[in-house]
């Protein structure tokens, strides 16, 4: 009799070991899981009248795209940019009505003053869409619509490397505090829907810091479209480029910020006027101002190669 209480607590003991190491197992499976499958939703935005009470230089309320809704100075033509490059990608990408607060990923519409033209450009539910964010998805949608899948590959602020050729053949990067690593953990997949999940991937982990690493120092007078101001807080995206024919350029400038809006290209202010364009001289400044951030001449990088 003894000995049978004893087997049986015995196998009661192995068995509830056998289920807590089961339960174990199944846990740790669906931590991997949730972290290694992020599943980008988009924002439903909110379109709204800002009312602006002045005018902008150079602005068609009636353009629909970056070209035609900001026009350069006078004096001033757009460089010119070759067929299928990032600079024609960013003049034709379409905009927002004109004169509209800047939607907000949660659904409101924030009013901002330093904004002359939204971009027509989703936001994902979650508010990872921000500054560093933003230039990654407007690189990464470049290359994706233009075939250039091998150069969607952006680094962790760890320093790891994160390949969307990789991740649509069913890898994924399982990321902890200031730990990743890549593992086989889904099918192949090519549909837009794991592109999404990718770009959310990369914003997780992905900003200012990485850009950063990711660039080299460039002179004011290298600038050209692509190329980005970055600093530690905050990065801002050279969507456009114009020269007179003294060789003075002028450049629009992009962002979004905290709380992920969409990207905009940001106005300036000079005594009454209101202006779309940053000069040349203004970027040669030891210190200078953007919008309501500030930055320095250290602070001009290309990303990678460049575009």
């Amino acid at each position: 009799m003894k000995n049978n209480v004893v087997s049986e607590i015995k196998s009661g003991v192995k068995l509830s070991i056998k289920v807590i190491a089961v339960m174990i197992i199944a846990a740790v499976i669906s931590f991997v899981y949730v972290r290694t499958h992020p599943r980008w939703k988009e924002a439903e935005l909110t379109i709204e009248s800002a009312d602006r009470f002045y005018d902008i230089h150079d602005l068609d309320p009636d353009g629909t795209t970056l070209e035609t809704r900001i026009l350069p100075p006078e004096g001033y033509e757009r460089v010119p940019v070759s067929e299928g490059s990032f600079g024609e990608y960013m003049r034709k990408y379409p905009l927002l009505p004109d004169d509209i607060k800047l939607p907000v990923y949660d659904g409101t519409a924030m009013d901002y003053s330093d904004c002359a033209a939204v971009f027509d450009i989703s936001l994902g539910k979650d508010g990872y869409q921000q500054c560093a964010d933003t230039v990654i998805r407007l690189y990464s949608d470049y290359f994706y619509e233009t075939g250039q899948l091998d150069r969607i590959s952006f680094m962790f602020s760890n320093g790891d490397e994160c390949s969307y050729n990789n991740w649509r053949k069913g890898k994924r990067m399982f990321a902890l505090a200031g730990f990743s690593c890549e593992i086989p953990a889904a099918l192949p997949s090519d549909s837009h829907q794991q592109y999404m999940n990718y770009l959310k991937e990369v914003m997780r982990y992905a900003g200012t810091l990485s850009l950063q690493k990711e660039s080299e120092r460039i002179t004011p007078e290298e600038l050209q479209i692509g190329d980005i101001i970055c600093n530690n807080a905050h990065v801002v995206l050279i969507a456009d480029e114009a020269v007179n024919e003294k060789g003075e350029k002028c450049y629009l400038i992009g962002q979004s910020f905290i709380p992920a809006v969409c990207f905009h290209i940001i106005s300036r202010s000079e005594g009454n006027d209101v202006y779309s364009w940053y000069t040349q001289e203004q970027l040669e400044q030891d210190s200078f101002a953007i919008g309501t951030f500030r930055f320095n001449k250290e602070n001009i990088l290309r990303w990678k190669e460049g575009f």
